[in-house]
Formats: C-alpha cells, structure tokens, sequence
C-alpha cells in the first residue's frame, strides 16, 4: 500500500517507551526554538503518549507493559483507569530465561484462558512492517517459572498461541507450523513443506502483508479440537532485488514481489483435527484437510485471493471456518463455510461491485449469540453496517444514510446497541456514535445518537464491555489529548492532555489551518485547507505551496493532528512567507462510493486535474503570485506531484514540484492494489499508459524546477520507479535534481535522515518558490 508518511496515534498501546518518542538531538536542541531540527531531530515537538494497554474483560481495566526502573526488565501491569489504581501482574525481573542467561523484556503476551499462565513474545526482529519474529516463553504466575515454548537454535517463532485449555502452545517457524506439549515439552510438526521460494504455512508472502495486513495466518479452533491455516505456494512468483552498493561488491535483498499483471501466489486452507496428529511423525496428512476454494492452482482470475479467515462462534454446535474470498479484479467478495469435519465449503454471502471493494479489517462481525453477523458494504453508495442471519439471511441495516461508518466498532448484544465512527455530520471530522439494533426482519436502521460532541477527530477505543471509551482527540493545529468516558459520553477522567506542549505551540503562535472548499476540474467543491501567515495581508501577492497524497480512500484534508509534517508546513508559512494548501481530489476517502471511484481504471488523470484546477483557482486569487505555485508529496502524494506537473495544463500551472518516493508506472508496483484499481495491463494498457509520470517527462518546461527523493531500499515503491524517471527525464534533455538515500526504506528516517531531508526540500522551496520567478503562464 501507497503509505502517507506522518503519525498515526493509536489509542492504546502495547510497548511503551519514554513518552514523546525519540529523544535524538534533544539535548543539543532549544525545545522552544521553531526550526527544522526541532521539528525533525527532537521531541520537542512530540505529543506525550498515554500509556495504555489492552482492555480486560470487563470494566474499566487495561493491562499493559511498563519499562523497570533500570536493566532491560519490563513489567506486565493491570491498571483500573477510573480509580487510577495499578498492580503488577508479573515482575520483569523474574523473568530470567536460563537459555539465554539473562532477564528478557516483555514485549507481547497472552493470558490463558484460565489467567494462570502467560505466553510471552520477546527479543523480536522486524519482518517487513512489523516485528513478527521472536522467541516465546510460557510463564506461570502460580510458580513464577519461566520456560522456553522451543529451542532458539532452531529459528525464529512466529505467531505462537495457546490452545483454549493452556495444554499446548503452536507456532509458525521456518514457514512451517508447529505444536508444544506443554506437559512434556515435546515438539511436532504440523506441516514440513515450508520452504524459501515455494510453500509458506501459518504466515504470508509480501503483497498479503502489504495490501491485505495479513501477518498470522493460522488460528486454534475456539474449542481446541482444529487449527485452520493458509498455505501460500509463491514457486511461480517472480524475485526482486534491492542492492546494497554501500558495500565494496553489491549485496542483494532478494524477496518475492509479484507486480501488476504478474502470477501471485496459489494459496488455500487447511485445517488439522489435533486428535489424529501422530506425534512420533512430522507432518500430519493424516491429521490435515484443504477446502476447496478453487484458489490453489485452477481458480484462473475468477477466484484469486483468500484476505481473511478466522473461526465461527459455535453455529447449530459447531465451529465453522469462515474465509472471504476475491476474484483477481476485487469486485466480487464471497463469504465461506468450511467445514473442519466433512470438508464441505458453502458460500453464505456473496457482494458483488462494479469498481472494487475494499476488505478491510473489522469487515465481518460476529454476535456472540451464535445467530447473526454484520457487514459493512457499500452497496447504498457509502459504507455502512448489515444485520444477517449466520446462514446468509439478510435482516436489514444497522446504518444508513449519505454519510460514511469508518470504524464499525461492535454491536452491545445486551443492550442491542450498535457503536461506530463515521462522516455524518463533516468527511473532515470523526465522531462516534450509537444506534440501536433491531435482530428482526427490518427495512430502515434507526436514527443514530452523536455521542461525541466537540469539533474535530476523535479516534475511539470501546471496552470489551462497551461501558466506556478511551477517546483520543485532536485537531489540525492542536495535539492529542486521551480522554476516558463513559459510552453515553459521560467524562470519567483526563488521562493525557498534552498541556506543556498546547502551551508550547501558543507561545509560538503558528499560522492557523483555515478549511474550505476548491473547485476540481468537474466544478465538484474540493475539500481543502489553507495556512496563511499570522500577518497574511490580502494586499500582497504569495507563492503557494500544495502538499497532496490524493490516492484512493485517504484525506489529507482532515481537522486532526497533523504532527512533524504540518509543523514543517507552518515553519515554511511562518519563515518563508509561502502558503500552504492541500486539496482532497476526487477518489479520496469520506465522500462516498462514487466520489471514491471517479479514477477507476484511469490512476492519476482526473486526481492530477483536479489538483491543477485547484491551483488554477488559486492563482485567480489577488493575493497569490499564479508564477510561484509549488506541488509536494511523498508517495502517492509523489506520484499525484508528477502527473500534476506533466500533463494538461499542468506545465503552465506549477512552476516547482517536490515529488518523494514516486511510483512513476504502475507496471512497476504490485498486483493486489494496482489491479484493484486499474485491473492487470493487459486489461487496459491505455490506463497504464495514461497514468504513468514517465509518459509525460517529455512536458516538464525548462521554467519548471523538479526534485526527486527515494530510499535504495525502498521495497515498496522501488527505487526503480524513480530510476526509470530519471532515465526519461534525460532522454528528454530535462534538467532537475536526485536524492537517494542509501539502505533507506520508504519511509526514509532513522539516524539523521530525515532532518536531511526537510532540510533539503527546504532549500528547494526556497530557491525555487519563495524567490521571485517569472513567466510561467508564457512558458507553453
């Protein structure tokens, strides 16, 4: 997926350090200063975190994981957040594993069902976004004894979990999986057909990763009796290679990356009946069964992916494996029933759509009565949730209306009362609400209630029990605050306020963010924001800056926090006299289906029109110098620069662009979000062609400026994208400015990176917007 590179603030978190992030530079940084280094090398602007965890049962209790004192120990804590009371569930410095001769950090967990015993996660190493691998220790809090699930000098676990009775403990390693007699310590395999380049058990390959956010890829049965898995055959995906050249002969990380039009790998599930493992054997076909989803090996496109599986509440008595599953377009979803004992697959719900359709996480919610499920779909022409039978009997809305559910957040079976985020009253906001739920035959939902109330976004945390709320509200100019409540909105208690770093940012009185609405190319308003500076005079002419991601689904132009990249914003408003502005094109989120879906199949063109119409507007403005309007953004945001700058009236239009970690040919990127949006290029080739920064590279006017920055490392935009711009750029005679970065990913941080970076866009801004420039309108 295309990533916007700036925070995300999630209301509860696992592991938490220092608060404020990266301390890096702070001490040789004035923390009242506004400069580059403040915003891109300190914390001096970074909001304090409220230490959060996971929700307990019942209540207003978390659980989380505190640093010690000292030493590398962290403790597993439960914290009553209405009365502000914390006990030590266990003590870090008890847990010193003999393997490894040393006290070893808590930095994932799992209770038993029982609450007698902890599984561990511990001394992980990243796996593409995320630390998956590790080592698993199984604590027991009645003994205080610590011991290894498995050998370390065997590998890396992955996704280690017990079994409903705490009697075993399975895991994936070496793309196999595997299961622990707790009792004896013994170890079997499940599956031994893993290997690199060919069969993955229990995990996935990049692009599910990526573009489906699916890491753990088996489950225990809720009864104990099955373990459901993907298996994934990736033999006839095709290998790419980012090379190292900081070595003294280039070194290779090789990994299997299908690009669009490309074969993806086969992939099915399986499920293995624990009663008939041999454990004296490895492997289990015996023990193993696949449902036939024809997806492995003779689905062709009609049916391509399997996004999702998980297991049923007991239905009629008995689990069921649920999976979704797409054909290669992702305009048809089917909801399946496996069946563990017989093999049988039933489809129960089909959704069908003549763009695409997003499988989000949260997508399918099943009640606890065992009786009915909710979908969210946007069937209506916006998203919203459904009531259904768990036979795939349709009972009616859960929401309605021309407004957005963005998080469904679960449905209150007690009290039959359902409890979301969603648009309704602004795109540009988020707030929670409730409504209440008929589980009858229904033609309407019912009115819902707004339970939060202030202006602005609120990202919602619901207790299991859904009595309260951890609500974690910002604005654009204002950092997040953490806010306990009762789920009728009722405030419990402040937990974070970020008072020090309000009063910071008042000191400073920053330019302020001022929302609006811009015309696209179709005369549709364009929701947009612009910051001016705090001694704007309407008299005077400014260059303007647009910042823009634009891809599909995701706002920029939203009232949250904005975190480094809006200050850096706010620094060249109030440092550099320039404007800055950013415009929601039509295909970005919020707006509905069909506002979303103006682009489908022709990526870039009406997104880029747009952008230039609103730039067009804004040189219409008396106090905007039309010679000296600047495009940025980092991604697709990069990409949406490039094909703003080189096509239509683009050239005329924008006399500097700014473009990060591009993708410059759609060719070049992957097969599940490309092909969402644009289907394979061998379906529309003239899609391809007409989206691609590279076609038009011939278009870039000698009075435009261009600069272009990219991670060696990049995996997922690949530095070849911007290679092959560049390579057409000079065949064009074009002249313009590179950056690469070294073994940096598409994120392009760490060490000093990043304050190299602004540093540089910096000066491009300087040289090439704030100074006067001249003849851009006669440069056609």
């Amino acid at each position: 997926m295309l990533r916007r590179a700036f925070p995300v603030f999630v209301s509860l978190c696992l592991l938490l350090g220092p608060p404020g992030g990266s301390s890096l530079y702070a001490q040789t940084t004035d923390s009242t200063a506004f400069t580059l280094e403040a915003i891109h090398a300190s914390d001096a602007f970074s909001p304090e975190s409220f230490e959060g965890g996971r929700w307990a049962d019942e209540g207003p209790i978390i659980t989380f994981v505190e640093p010690a004192d000292s030493g590398e120990a962290t403790h597993l804590m439960r914290y009553n957040l209405e009365t502000d009371e914390q006990t030590r569930v266990i003590d870090g410095t008890n847990l010193y594993a003999e393997d490894v001769d040393r006290v070893v950090p808590i930095q994932d967990y799992q209770f038993s069902e029982d609450r007698d015993k902890v599984l561990i996660y511990t001394d992980s190493k990243q796996v593409w976004r995320a630390n998956t691998k590790g080592y698993y220790y199984v604590y027991d809090l009645s003994s205080q004894s610590l011991t290894p699930v498995a050998d370390r000098g065997d590998g890396y676990q992955m996704f280690a979990k017990f079994n409903p009775s705490a009697t075993k403990v399975a895991f994936v390693r070496e793309r196999n999986l595997y299961v622990v007699d707790l009792e004896t310590g013994h170890e079997t395999a499940l599956t031994t057909d893993g290997s690199d380049g060919t069969i993955i058990n229990g995990t996935f390959d990049w692009v599910y990763e990526e573009e489906f956010r699916a890491r753990d890829g088996w489950r225990w049965s809720p009864d104990g009796d099955y373990i459901s898995f993907f298996k994934l055959d990736e033999s006839n995906t095709r290998e790419f290679a980012l090379t190292d050249h900081t070595t003294r002969y280039p070194e290779y990380k090789r990994f299997r990356y299908p690009k669009a039009g490309e074969e993806n790998s086969e992939i099915k599930v399986g499920v293995i009946e624990m009663s008939a493992v041999d454990t004296t054997s490895n492997g289990q076909p015996q023990a193993t069964q696949y449902f036939h989803t024809n997806t492995w090996n003779e689905g062709g496109t009609t049916h391509e992916y399997l996004p999702r599986m998980e297991w049923t509440p007991s239905i009629d008595g008995r689990h069921r494996v649920w999976m979704f599953r797409l054909n290669r377009d992702q305009n048809r979803l089917d909801l399946l029933y496996g069946d563990p004992k017989s093999g049988e697959v039933r489809t129960v719900l089909q959704e069908e759509n003549d763009t695409y359709i997003d499988v989000e996480e949260g997508l399918l919610s099943f009640l606890e009565d065992g009786n009915h499920f909710v979908f969210q779909s946007e069937r209506s022409g916006y998203n919203h949730a459904y009531l259904y039978r768990t036979d795939g009997t349709y009972l009616g809305p859960v929401t309605g209306g021309d407004w957005e559910v963005t998080t469904f957040h679960g449905l209150d079976e007690e009290s039959l009362t359902a409890y979301f985020t969603a648009t309704r009253d602004t795109s540009i906001e988020r707030h929670l609400y409730r409504v209440g739920v008929s589980l009858g035959r229904h033609e309407a939902a019912m009115q819902p209630e707004k339970i939060t109330q202030t202006p602005g976004w609120h990202n919602v945390n619901v207790s299991k029990d859904y009595e309260y709320y951890i609500d974690t509200y910002s604005t654009r100019d204002a950092p997040p605050s953490w806010t306990l409540y009762e789920t009728d909105g009722t405030t419990v208690t402040a937990l974070e306020q970020n008072d020090s770093l309000k009063q910071r940012l008042d000191r400073l009185d920053l330019p302020a963010t001022t929302f609006t609405t811009l015309p696209g190319a179709d005369g549709t308003p364009l929701n947009s924001y612009i910051i001016r500076p705090t001694d704007f005079d309407p008299a005077k002419q400014y260059p303007v800056l647009m910042y823009v991601y634009g891809g599909p689904g995701v706002q920029t132009v939203t009232d949250q926090w904005g975190g480094s990249r809006h200050l850096w914003h706010q620094y060249l408003v109030e440092r550099h006299d320039i404007i800055v502005v950013s415009v929601d094109n039509r295909g970005t989120g919020g707006r509905g289906k069909a506002f979303q879906d103006v682009p489908y199949q022709r990526l870039g063109q009406p997104e880029s029109a747009d952008q230039i119409s609103a730039a067009q507007a804004l040189a219409d403005s008396s106090w905007v110098d039309g010679d000296r309007i600047g495009i940025w953004g980092w991604s697709y945001g990069g990409y949406m620069t490039l094909m703003s700058m080189l096509r239509g009236e683009g050239p005329s239009t924008f006399a500097a662009g700014l473009s990060v970690a591009p993708v410059t040919d759609w060719r070049l990127y992957d097969t599940i979000y490309t092909e969402r949006y644009m289907s394979t290029p061998q379906a529309n080739e003239g899609g391809y062609v007409k989206g691609a920064p590279q076609t038009y590279a011939g278009r870039l006017k000698e009075q435009q400026d261009l600069i272009l920055a990219h991670g060696s490392f990049d995996d997922n935009v690949h530095p070849q994208n911007s290679i092959q711009m560049i390579d057409q750029l000079q065949s064009e005679g074009k002249q313009f400015q590179f950056m690469l970065y070294p073994k940096k990913t598409h994120s392009i941080a760490g060490g000093t990176t990043r304050l190299h970076l602004f540093r540089m866009l910096t000066t491009f801004v300087e040289e090439n917007l704030e100074m006067q420039k001249t003849g851009m309108a006669s440069s056609q």
